[in-house]
């Protein structure tokens, strides 16, 4: 249970742990945009992330490295699934051969160790994450969306304020009032756009944590570096992003596990 846990945070929730130290400010700004030209952006980032279809079948493929202040890794990571429910998602070591296997749902989330022949599961869907001990109000599926470039239930729809951000960028800040399509984290923050509607930073308003977007290709980045605190950062360089032509199979959205698999829940 002890490596199921450790495999399942470090992957995941490295990103939005909580941290009491503060990093230095990424965005600034001081004075107000544009109205018209922060409504122009706005428009292209709302309508390139409104065009990607959230339910259609996705595969994608990114590697993973983190550090905390007493270790740091690295893994790769193998994603699919017809959209937010169910994921599934492998985890690979060194040489390809699958370290862990999960599969995410909003009824039942489970996690498989093969090496050990464990696994452990989750009645409570989205909850896993807090069923793990990680108090961590966002769930697998907000960051799948988040590699996805499936912004539009992550950040808010319509924004407050525009500033003007280093001399060409604009950032949008919000209400503070999260609805429910939207991540509680990722509402309460600012996210700045590139001229071209492209998100390159999203900060949170006590600067405790960052996301960057880098390496535009075709629209989306391929690195999201995420920062909380001074001493944790995670970086997903993302390989591949396929759409497949039909959509998976239920069997290929299944976690198969072997008949002599100790399954227990998770307390």
């Amino acid at each position: 249970m002890k490596k199921l846990l450790r495999l399942a945070s470090v992957v995941f929730c490295l990103l939005f742990l909580s941290a009491c130290a503060q990093h230095a400010p990424q965005i600034r700004i001081d004075q107000q945009a544009s109205q018209i030209e922060a409504e122009q952006v706005w428009a292209t980032y709302r309508a390139a992330a409104e065009s990607r279809n959230p339910s259609d079948p996705f595969s994608l493929s990114t590697s993973f490295r983190f550090k905390t202040p007493d270790s740091s890794s690295r893994a790769s990571l193998r994603i699919w699934g017809n959209g937010n429910d169910p994921v599934r998602i492998d985890i690979l070591g060194p040489f390809g051969s699958v370290i862990a296997g999960l599969r995410v749902s909003s009824s039942r989330s489970i996690i498989y160790e093969p090496d050990n022949k464990r696994a452990v599961y989750s009645n409570s869907g989205q909850e896993l994450f807090v069923r793990l001990g990680l108090s961590v109000p966002i769930s697998v599926q907000d960051i799948v969306a988040l590699l996805r470039g499936n912004y539009t239930k992550l950040f808010p729809a319509v924004y407050d304020t525009a500033y003007v951000e280093s001399d060409t960028n604009i950032a949008y800040t919000f209400s503070g009032q999260s609805n429910r399509s939207s991540s509680p984290k990722l509402t309460n923050g600012v996210l700045v756009l590139n001229k071209q509607g492209h998100p390159i930073v999203w900060e949170r308003k006590d600067k405790s944590m960052s996301i960057s977007f880098e390496n535009y290709d075709n629209g989306l980045p391929d690195k999201i570096r995420v920062i909380a605190g001074t001493e944790r950062s995670a970086l997903f360089l993302i390989k591949d992003r396929t759409k497949p032509a039909t959509r998976f199979t239920q069997k290929a959205l299944e976690l198969t596990l072997p008949p002599d698999t100790k399954v227990t829940p998770m307390q």
